[in-house]
């Protein structure tokens, strides 16, 4: 599941492949990526999902001490305990900052959002506004099909998966040979 990097002593470094899941709205990006992460955490897989909010977000709140750190002006904070690490930051972060974070310590990255990056794509179709996405965008290898309607393209490239016929079982097989095919590139 990752590429290789070589880093300056000369040790071979494993970077996890980075896949976007994209959509509109309510169109099942959270399902699907849950639906993933459950059957790959279940083979030991570290998967690292990274969110994209067009709409501000708080991830603190009141009552807090990490809360009161950040209302008395702290930049940034960070809280760690024996089983979990959380950063929050005043600051946007570009998607590729994002990932380099992730770059070490996990299998696979999973992209919610970030619609214009050039990432390989699962595009998720519910509606009648979603079937121009796949068009729309750059790096499509999939498109999920969750709407009632047969959407015809002439998109070559691009593998269209019925997810009421086929359903995940479909999409997680070919994530997984992409992720194998993946490996065998950086070989």
């Amino acid at each position: 599941m990752t590429d290789t990097m070589s880093s300056s002593n000369d040790h071979s470094v494993r970077l996890p492949v980075v896949i976007q899941i994209v959509g509109y709205k309510n169109s099942g990006k959270t399902t699907l990526i849950g639906a993933l992460l459950q059957h790959w955490s279940t083979q030991g897989k570290r998967i690292a999902v990274i969110k994209h909010d067009a709409h501000e977000f708080d991830m603190d709140h009141a009552g807090t001490d990490t809360y009161a750190h950040t209302q008395s002006g702290a930049a940034a904070i960070a809280i760690s305990s024996a089983t979990r690490t959380a950063i929050i930051e005043q600051q946007p972060s570009s998607l590729e900052q994002l990932i380099a974070r992730f770059a070490v310590g996990y299998d696979l990255i999973l992209v919610e959002g970030f619609k214009q990056a050039h990432y390989p794509k699962i595009v998720i179709v519910a509606d009648q506004e979603g079937i121009s996405l796949p068009a729309e965008l750059s790096h499509v290898k999939w498109v999920y099909n969750r709407y009632d309607s047969f959407i015809s393209s002439n998109l070559k490239e691009i593998t269209f998966i019925d997810a009421k016929k086929d359903g995940i079982i479909t999409i997680i097989h070919e994530l997984e040979n992409y992720i194998e095919a993946q490996g065998e590139h950086q070989k």
